[in-house]
C-alpha cells in the first residue's frame, strides 16, 4: 500500500527531510559539509550496491544512452542539494533553511515552463510573487530594511542556490523517473555524485586541516542521515513523483519546515519567531493559489 499511494511516500520522505535540516545542523559543528555530504553518500552507496548493484549494472547501456541526464540529476538533486544545504545550516537554523525550502513548488513551477514550456496560467502570477515575498521576509529576518539593503544572512544566500537545485532535479525526475526501476537508479545517482564529492571532501580536509570526533552521536546522526534521509525519503520521494507527477507532489514539501521545527524546537532548543510564522504563511498561501490558478487554467484548457 505504501508503494502505490504517492500521498503515504510525501509524508515519510518529508518527515525524514524535515529530520535531516536538524542533523545537518548538529553534524556540521563536527565536521565541513563536504565531507559530511560524501560520507552520507558513502553509507547510502553501501547499503544500495549488495540489493541493486547488479541490477544497476544490467542497466549500464541504457544509462549510457542517456549519460547528460543521470549526471545532471546526480549533482543536482544527490551531491549538490545536500551539500549546500549543509553549508547553508553552517551560518543558518535550521527552521530558517526549511521554510526557505518551502519554496521549491513555486520555483518548480518556473523551471517546468523554462525546460519543457509547460504553461503557468496569469492568475497564476500572485501566488508567485506572494511566495517570493515570504521568503524575502524570512532572509530579512522580519525587517523591511534589511530586504531593501540586500543585508542577508550568507547561510540564506547557500539555501537559495540549494532551493534551485532540488527544484532542478525535481523537474529532471519528471522524465528520468519513467525511463528506470527507482532502486538501481538512485544507486546509479549516488556512484556519479561519489565521483564528484570523494576528490572535492578530500581537497576540503586537506585545505581545513579539520579533525573529526568520531563519537556515538556522531556516528549516530551519519548513519540517520545515510540511510534514513538519502535512501529511505529518495526511494519514496521518486515513486511518488512517478506516480503523481512532479507539480503535484512539490506542495507537500510545505511539510518540511513542520516537520523541521518539530524536531529542531524539541531536540536542539532552536526558537520560532514571529517572522518565520509570517513568511511560512505567505509562502504557502502563495503555493496553495497557485497551484489552484494552475488546475482552473488547466480545466478550462480541457473544456476547449
Amino acid at each position: 500500500m505504501l508503494r502505490n499511494s504517492p500521498y503515504l511516500l510525501l509524508v515519510l520522505a518529508t518527515c525524514i527531510w524535515g529530520g535531516n535540516f536538524v542533523a545537518g545542523k548538529a553534524l556540521v559543528t563536527h565536521m565541513p559539509p563536504l565531507t559530511l555530504a560524501a560520507l552520507r553518500w558513502c553509507i547510502a552507496f553501501v547499503c544500495l550496491l549488495p540489493f541493486y548493484g547488479k541490477e544497476a549494472w544490467q542497466l549500464r547501456k541504457e544509462a549510457l544512452r542517456h549519460y547528460k541526464m543521470i549526471l545532471f540529476l546526480a549533482v543536482t538533486g544527490v551531491a549538490g542539494f545536500n551539500t549546500l544545504t549543509y553549508v547553508a545550516v553552517q551560518y543558518t537554523g535550521s527552521i530558517n533553511a526549511s521554510l526557505m525550502n518551502s519554496a521549491t513548488p513555486i520555483m518548480v513551477v518556473i523551471l517546468s515552463w523554462l525546460m519543457y514550456r509547460e504553461r503557468i496560467a496569469w492568475s497564476a502570477l500572485p501566488g508567485i510573487i506572494l511566495s517570493m515575498a515570504g521568503v524575502c521576509w524570512i532572509i530579512g529576518r522580519g525587517s523591511l530594511g534589511a530586504i531593501l539593503g540586500l543585508s542577508f544572512n550568507k547561510g540564506d544566500l547557500w539555501m537559495l542556490v540549494a532551493i534551485l537545485c532540488w527544484s532542478l532535479y525535481t523537474v529532471g525526475m519528471k522524465r528520468a523517473g519513467r525511463l528506470f526501476p527507482a532502486s538501481p537508479f538512485l544507486l546509479i545517482q549516488v556512484t556519479l555524485a561519489l565521483i564528484v564529492l570523494i576528490p572535492l571532501s578530500a581537497g576540503e580536509l586537506l585545505l581545513t586541516s579539520a579533525s573529526i570526533d568520531w563519537s556515538p552521536s556522531l556516528l549516530a546522526g551519519l548513519l540517520y542521515v545515510g540511510l534514513f534521509a538519502s535512501i529511505v525519503a529518495f526511494l519514496s520521494w521518486n515513486r511518488a513523483i512517478e506516480l503523481a507527477g512532479p507539480q503535484r507532489c512539490a506542495g507537500f514539501l510545505n511539510l518540511i519546515p513542520l516537520f523541521s521545527a518539530i524536531f529542531a524546537t524539541g531536540f536542539t532548543g532552536e526558537s520560532l519567531h514571529l517572522y518565520h510564522l509570517l513568511g511560512a504563511v505567505l509562502i504557502v498561501a502563495g503555493v496553495y493559489a497557485t497551484n489552484l490558478a494552475m488546475k482552473r487554467a488547466a480545466r478550462l484548457r480541457s473544456q476547449i
